[in-house]
């Protein structure tokens, strides 16, 4: 799943991400891509109320919570990239 959202940020989502999402029921699998369309509408997505950045091995890296699902995403300003490289359940997503 590759698409530009806005003037501003462009969705680019990991072949891993992109397979998980698929194995996910269309409701869910709807939520999310709402969700990360919404991450679009901010000038800085970190802005978004469900972002919180990640510590850890993860840092440099933020999460995106839709329900108890998580989307683990890296902001490229540069570029204007929001890199998805993993959507899973809550308790899965971090390992």
């Amino acid at each position: 799943m590759e698409g530009k959202i806005s003037q501003s940020w462009t969705v680019r989502v990991s072949s891993k991400a992109e397979k998980y999402l698929h194995k996910l029921s269309k409701p869910i699998k709807e939520r999310c891509k709402k969700e990360l369309i919404s991450l679009c509408v901010y000038e800085d997505p970190r802005q978004h109320p469900n972002v919180e950045p990640l510590l850890g091995p993860l840092r440099g890296f933020h999460r995106l919570r839709v329900g108890r699902y998580r989307i683990v995403f890296e902001i490229i300003k540069e570029g204007g990239i929001i890199a998805v490289v993993n959507i899973a359940p809550r308790g899965d997503v971090y390992k």
